[in-house]
């Protein structure tokens, strides 16, 4: 990413450089901490897509590889990519937001990925572990930005089971846990709200917003247990 770049916020990236788990630097929204509610975007991985290049790993590995992906996909508004295209669609609830509402909302929040392992193609999952992982350093995050809501791409099992683990092992308490009875295909969006350290964070997990992803049927649902447009309108 050009380090001149004005959308992405980098006074954190000292501390940021501090965490261990922190293998790529997480976008950070230029407006984050202006914001009434604090949101924090959990994606879930990255896998190699050029397998036949040996130098290729590591450009995926380099700690401005997800802002350099954010910038290429999710800044660049003409670009259709559906992990971004789909979630600005449900935040918003439209088939086409406008370019000054896609750029607000990106520069509004953090987005990271949950998973650090490079996996080694779009056909492979992640592991329990890579999960928990992931959960450890995001838990790092949280302390370190402060986020009020977090919105998580992925309903899997072990994604949720993981996470009820690392708030058992770390003794963070789960103040509350819900399935969320709208079903959404064959989806139950779940919600848990965690304090940690003091501060009250709530996690909604929502399928993955690539393909096959209904943004008409996940806005009601998002915008109802979120505050999803925090001073971006």
């Amino acid at each position: 990413m050009n380090k001149n770049d004005i959308n992405c916020d980098l006074s954190f990236d000292q501390n940021l450089k501090l965490i261990e788990g922190v293998n790529r630097l997480p976008w950070v929204g230029k407006a984050f901490y202006t914001q009434k509610h604090k949101i924090f975007i959990l994606g879930e991985s990255i896998y190699n897509w050029k397998p036949e290049d040996q130098s290729f790993i590591s450009h995926i590995e380099a700690p401005d590889n997800l802002r350099n992906l954010h910038v290429n996909h999710a800044m660049n508004f003409k670009k259709n990519s559906k992990f971004v295209r789909n979630i600005e669609r449900a935040i918003y609830n439209k088939k086409k937001p406008t370019d000054s509402e896609k750029n607000k909302l990106w520069t509004s929040v953090i987005y990271h990925n949950l998973v650090k392992r490079v996996l080694k193609s779009n056909k492979h999952r992640p592991s329990y572990n890579d999960y928990l992982s992931g959960w450890t350093t995001f838990g790092e995050l949280v302390d370190l930005f402060l986020p009020d809501q977090v919105i998580v791409y992925g309903l899997e099992r072990k994604k949720i089971d993981s996470f009820l683990e690392y708030c058992q092992v770390n003794k963070i308490e789960i103040i509350k846990r819900e399935k969320i009875p709208v079903k959404v295909g064959r989806s139950h969006p779940r919600k848990i709200v965690v304090n940690k350290n003091g501060k009250e964070v709530m996690l909604l997990f929502i399928k993955h917003p690539s393909s096959y992803f209904s943004w008409k049927k996940w806005s009601p649902i998002i915008n109802h247990h979120l505050d999803c447009k925090p001073d971006i309108e």
